[in-house]
């Protein structure tokens, strides 16, 4: 008969369980974590215990209510087990169910440590049914035996606790049962034991290990949602600075862009009156001016030509960007030559070209920018009489090689990636008109069009500069 009890009970158990796992996942689900809850992300500890707190106070309040309730319904059973004490358990169950309400009703400790109160009033429930239990006999042992489980299995649905306290509390459960056992039962221990002893026991270790399955669980499905939480906050942070970074780089795109257009605009007003002055010049005293003066007012002329179509190519540049500046066939000895008549002005340099390839297809202003820029750094910093440049261009592996090699006093190794730094300069500003922004930006231009630039010094021997441009562009 008590196992087919125990059967039925198992069964109604299992079913009521699995209703209950459903609807405490949805519990839980439902539970929303707001960002405010995790104010620093370094508090990871401090905010999964406020947040299982919070939801542990909410299922022992549930739990409570429904103890305060059942509790003396179950003198029903009393009534029918142990008749003559019934009056008794039911004066134990009211007083009792008056503590439960008490402690529901004291909120700061319930909020406070949500642990500590449930296992305060599952003790007390355990003390209560504990003493009936010492009372038991032969004939009534078996209900209320399961009137016992029931209390673990309320436990198992409600409490959540981890270990210290599941272990107390089966250290108390221990006690407090010998103590009645020892002060009222009539029973032998093996007969107590062996009639619903055993299985009481089991009930609570059972429970108690589900409690703290139970713990642990929910606190990984929080602490998983707080994660989420701090990635979510963490990817908004990036994506504002992102954001933030973006325009701050289209208004500084846009004020380059307003500088460049300015700036040529400027520079084309002062060359215009040059030319037009080498003009009246020109017509006014040609009959004064012998053949080397006519040859200097031309070659005024042409340069003033070539500054005016920089200007305009750097305006273009600046406003359509490297990938799409006009592409076109360059004829590298004319282009050459004219940025060698730019940058040299003593005549003291003796130029060296080795161009294996006549013409290439790419931006114009790049290489001559950047051949300007390498050129007069090999000028200008040359500390010889008779400067060396020599300027060799060869294709190879689907690139244009470039070399600028001089005689000049060469850079140390440790220098070798500063010098493309912005802002670097490595000699006495007062020596040399140096601004740190032309190898960088030299550089920069070259990686735009896919390229790349190097260098290859020893002090005393001189320097060579490499740049390289893709073949296919």
């Amino acid at each position: 008969m008590v196992i087919l009890h125990l059967s039925f009970f198992e069964l109604e158990r299992v079913l009521f369980r699995k209703k209950w796992i459903i609807l405490e996942f949805n519990f839980i689900n439902s539970f929303q974590l707001k960002p405010s809850s995790v104010p620093d992300l370094n508090q990871d500890s401090y905010s999964w215990q406020k947040e299982i707190n919070i939801l542990i106070a909410r299922y022992l309040t549930i739990g409570t209510i429904i103890a305060m309730v059942l509790n003396p319904v179950f003198g029903l059973v009393d009534y029918f087990a142990q008749h003559d004490k019934w009056v008794e358990f039911m004066a134990i169950r009211l007083l009792v169910t008056c503590f439960l309400g008490v402690c529901l009703l004291c909120r700061p400790l319930l909020k406070f440590n949500p642990q500590l109160t449930g296992l305060i009033l599952f003790m007390t429930i355990v003390t209560q049914d504990s003493y009936f239990y010492s009372l038991s006999t032969p004939a009534n042992i078996h209900q209320i035996s399961l009137a016992y489980i029931t209390d673990f299995v309320g436990a198992s649905m409600v409490l959540m606790w981890s270990a210290p306290f599941a272990i107390v509390f089966m250290c108390y459960f221990i006690l407090v049962n010998f103590f009645f056992f020892t002060l009222h039962s009539s029973l032998p221990v093996e007969q107590f034991l062996s009639e619903g002893g055993l299985l009481v026991l089991a009930g609570a270790l059972f429970s108690m290990a589900m409690v703290v399955f139970r713990y642990h669980a929910v606190k990984g499905m929080l602490i998983s949602k707080l994660d989420l939480i701090k990635s979510n906050e963490w990817m908004a942070l990036q994506n504002e600075i992102i954001e933030q970074k973006s325009m701050e780089l289209q208004k500084s795109n846009s004020r380059l862009k307003e500088f460049a257009y300015i700036v040529s605009h400027d520079l084309k007003s002062p060359l215009r009156g040059i030319r037009n002055i080498a003009s009246w010049i020109k017509e006014d005293c040609i009959s004064t001016l012998n053949q080397e003066g006519v040859n200097h007012l031309k070659l005024m002329d042409k340069q003033i030509l070539k500054m005016e179509n920089l200007i305009k190519a750097i305006l273009e540049y600046s406003q359509t960007g490297a990938a799409k500046s006009k592409i076109e066939w360059i004829n590298l000895d004319e282009l050459i030559k004219d940025v060698i008549e730019m940058v040299e002005i003593d005549n003291r340099t003796n130029f060296k070209i080795n161009a294996h390839v006549p013409q290439i297809k790419g931006t114009r202003i790049v290489i001559s920018q950047v051949l300007q820029n390498l050129l007069t750094n090999s000028i200008k910093h040359n500390d010889k009489t008779l400067r060396e440049v020599e300027i060799e261009i060869r294709s190879s592996s689907g690139y244009f090689q470039f070399m600028i090699a001089d005689n000049g006093p060469g850079i140390e190794a440790k220098d070798h990636s500063k010098i493309f730094d912005l802002f670097q300069t490595l000699r006495d500003e007062t020596s040399f008109e140096n601004t740190g922004i032309g190898l960088p930006v030299a550089k920069k231009m070259v990686e735009e069009e896919g390229g790349n630039m190097w260098l290859e010094s020893t002090p005393g021997k001189g320097s060579r500069f490499y740049f390289s441009l893709p073949s296919n562009s």
